[in-house]
């Protein structure tokens, strides 16, 4: 499928038109209900004391279920990953869109309706936790630049307008309007702000730097695919793919493969800031994701910079505590499209070399710091000192790196 990608670029999303035919989107809609039934089951058993006894089915304000799962995944259920997720027609897709094309699969989920109404769902946001990303507007110009690192899919099977955007969100920050219009109600349509409406079997694929809307989530029935494929990915646990077919498992363990190089890359770029090495730094960057741009390379750094914290603060306790505790709490979690790949990778490294490593980064994180808590409406996480939008002078790759080499 040839796809706008010029369109993706300016807007940030794309609503493909019958992605699903008539035929798949009556085995898809089958097999879903099978792993919700499922999911159900699951639900009950591990809802919390005093929970209703459907457990997060009941509480939840939009239900979500996930596809890595063993135990919901099996034939009957393998064609919601063969069909859609793994499906030749999806990466070809993704791999038109992202800076790279290799597509690998990261979170699959299905969204479904609540139990009860929820008016205003999720509040207006973009995807982005300033304490271990980067500002916005280093995001917005490394996308700009390179494409995305990461594009996040809704597959409709039903019809669904909940998502809303704003177009074009994605390559700046907020504006003076949106911010007055978000403080004042961020759970109500804003300025430029569009629905996404999806006939069932359609799909919309978006950056999730956008800022978007799961709007008011009612008990209209919902079932809508949602996730993503990213350049860079992680699974702790492969136990679900043992039902899918071989051509479908090797797609999998192709994608782990390329998580373990792309983690003994980022282990090498560290190792030659360690040493200084210019060269091997930037020669890193470019193994890191090929053919990226000096705006690309500033956010690949500032992901680094927060492994270099992230592992100081794992491989320290006294200080770990010099810092919030949303901030202590971030390394031991997650996060593969910021090049976070969860606390075991801090293993890597001896204490004495995770403090040099923190040295290297350490002005880095500081000039990414500002005087006051700060967070602008639209972004995730809580109020601290780091900053939301504009990048400080002095943050970017080179600059960085030129640090080192002058105080030799």
């Amino acid at each position: 499928m040839k796809l706008n990608k010029d369109q993706f670029m300016e807007q940030g999303y794309l609503i493909i038109p019958g992605l699903f035919n008539p035929r798949k989107l009556e085995t898809m809609r089958t097999s879903c209900e099978i792993a919700l039934e499922r999911q159900k089951v699951i639900w009950a058993r591990d809802r919390e004391p005093g929970a209703p006894p459907g457990g997060a089915y009941e509480t939840a304000n939009q239900p979500r279920l996930t596809f890595r799962d063993h135990e919901i995944m099996d034939r009957e259920t393998a064609p919601i990953i063969e069909d859609f997720w793994a499906d030749e027609g999806t990466l070809d897709i993704a791999s038109q869109l992202l800076c790279n094309p290799e597509p690998n699969i990261t979170q699959m989920w299905m969204m479904v309706n609540p139990v009860s109404d929820h008016p205003g769902g999720t509040g207006w946001h973009r995807d982005v936790h300033v304490h271990d990303m980067a500002p916005m507007e280093a995001l917005a110009n490394d996308f700009n630049e390179n494409g995305p690192k990461y594009v996040q899919w809704n597959v409709a099977l039903y019809d669904d307008d909940v998502l809303w955007v704003v177009p074009g969100s994605h390559k700046r920050i907020n504006t003076i309007t949106e911010n007055n219009e978000l403080r004042k109600d961020d759970k109500n349509p804003i300025s430029g702000g569009v629905p996404v409406k999806l006939k069932a079997g359609d799909g919309v694929v978006y950056s999730n730097f956008l800022l978007h809307w799961g709007s008011n989530y009612t008990t209209k029935k919902r079932r809508t695919l949602h996730g993503g494929h990213a350049i860079f990915s992680s699974y702790s646990d492969l136990n679900f793919i043992d039902s899918l077919m071989p051509s479908t498992q090797d797609i999998f363990t192709c994608d782990v493969r390329r998580s373990e190089h792309k983690q003994n890359v980022t282990e090498s770029v560290l190792r030659s800031a360690i040493d200084k090495d210019a060269e091997g730094y930037r020669r890193g960057l470019e193994n890191l994701q090929p053919n990226v741009g000096r705006h690309g390379k500033t956010a690949l750094t500032i992901y680094l910079s927060k492994i270099a914290l992230h592992t100081k603060i794992l491989k320290d306790p006294e200080f770990a505590l010099e810092h919030p505790k949303v901030v202590r709490n971030r390394p031991k979690s997650l996060h593969p499209i910021t090049l976070n790949w969860g606390p075991e990778f801090s293993d890597r490294f001896s204490n004495d070399e995770s403090s040099i490593l923190w040295q290297r980064f350490k002005k880095l994180d500081s000039l990414l710091q500002s005087e006051t808590d700060d967070l602008e409406p639209g972004y995730q996480g809580d109020h601290m000192k780091y900053v939301v939008n504009k990048l400080p002078e002095g943050s970017d790759s080179e600059s960085v790196v030129r640090s080192w080499t002058h105080n030799n």
